[in-house]
């Protein structure tokens, strides 16, 4: 599988937002699709990947089939047992929680040992602050400088000077290395397709929601009513939640292909 990394410009890609403690959990992409700073932060257009988009009357076959033989990342991170009753407690990680998860729902399709990734060791983007952050560059950040298993950065602990020694090292070996970059918002069925695509590789995908200011992953789909629903995983300790409509299609999506091989 290729890689396309490249950090000449990560650095003044992850600058900390100016926002405070009360903004909104996930802020508004800041790469355009396709262009340079995008691909600069990790992020390839799909159409650049030789994969097959999913016509939208494949949709309810294939998604009924990603039910039935378990394909659907749902299945995978249910199996770790890593998320169960996950709650960020208040805090605006929302962000690092959801790339958390994309990140090991990954690792379980491409048979990884399960490792439980604190989404607190990415809490320099934000300068340890309780604070929202974009996805893009949370992207960006991960695929530097990757994320810490748990038992060396505790949830809910934004002091580094409390880590468990070794820990920026061991977050070495859990890096996202290679996202797919979706369509925007505003052809709503392209980014369907392509979100489906990923889904139907066993693959999460990386949503944000402008109206619901949170960032979730979306761990698998449903067909209802000659429709799609989205099914994302919520850090509110409530699991798998179902979103339609409108509201379902995400404003951000991204897909996470390949990690780097970790502890295990």
């Amino acid at each position: 599988m290729s890689s396309f990394y490249d950090d000449s410009n990560w650095q003044q890609l992850l600058r900390p937002p100016a926002t405070e403690d009360g903004s909104p959990q996930v802020l508004p992409r800041v790469t355009a699709y396709g262009t340079d700073e995008a691909r600069a932060c990790g992020l390839i257009p799909f159409e650049e990947y030789p994969d097959r988009v999913l016509e939208w009357d494949e949709l309810p076959e294939v998604i009924e089939k990603c039910h039935r033989e378990k394909i659907f990342p749902l299945y995978h991170l249910e199996n770790t047992g890593l998320l169960k009753q996950w709650y960020q407690d208040g805090y605006g990680y929302c962000w690092a929680y959801a790339l958390a998860a994309a990140v090991m729902a990954c690792r379980a399709i491409e048979g990884q040992h399960p490792v439980k990734l604190s989404p607190f060791s990415l809490g320099w983007l934000v300068n340890w602050r309780n604070s929202g952050y974009y996805l893009d560059r949370a992207i960006a950040g991960a695929r530097q400088r990757g994320l810490a298993p748990v038992e060396y950065v505790p949830e809910y602990n934004l002091r580094p000077t409390t880590f468990k020694p070794g820990w920026e090292q061991e977050a070495l070996k859990y890096r996202p290395l290679e996202w797919w970059d979706t369509r925007p918002r505003t052809d709503r069925r392209l980014m369907t397709l392509q979100c489906a695509t990923i889904l139907a590789t066993g693959r999460p995908t990386y949503n944000a929601y402008d109206w619901w200011g949170h960032a979730v992953p979306c761990v698998g789909m449903l067909w209802r009513n000659g429709g799609v629903i989205w099914q994302v995983w919520n850090s509110h300790g409530d699991g798998v939640i179902e979103l339609g409509g409108s509201r379902g299609v995400p404003d951000e999506a991204y897909g996470v292909r390949a990690t780097s091989w970790g502890a295990g």
